[in-house]
């Protein structure tokens, strides 16, 4: 974080220590789920490649976008609307093709 001159980050880091070390405790249900690895997204099926889970929402959304494909959506409240609602049924129907084409990734997750 310093490295990179996140100074945001680096000043909230210590609080951010402090409640990973306090979530057993605090929230054992969270603190259960996170060691099931129930934070990332496995794309593939090797262990160490798996991704938080906002980097597979955004790696869905470039999918559903394609070239040109869901342009002005925030200027448009219905456009957005549906996008919120059918954008991940839409990924899952492209993965599911491209899985069942031979070309996919394998997408599941934990």
């Amino acid at each position: 974080m310093f490295a990179l001159d996140h100074t945001n980050y680096s000043r909230w880091l210590h609080l951010h220590i402090r409640v990973m070390c306090e979530l057993s405790v605090k929230h054992p249900k969270v603190f259960e789920q996170f060691n099931a690895g129930a934070f990332v997204v496995h794309r593939t099926t090797h262990i160490f490649s798996s991704i938080t889970l906002d980097q597979a929402h955004e790696q869905e959304n470039s999918t559903i976008k394609g070239d040109d494909g869901a342009i002005g959506l925030t200027e448009n409240p219905a456009a957005l609307r549906k996008w919120i609602a059918a954008g991940p049924a839409i990924a899952r129907i492209i993965v599911e093709f491209e899985n069942a084409a031979g070309g996919g990734i394998i997408f599941q997750q934990v």
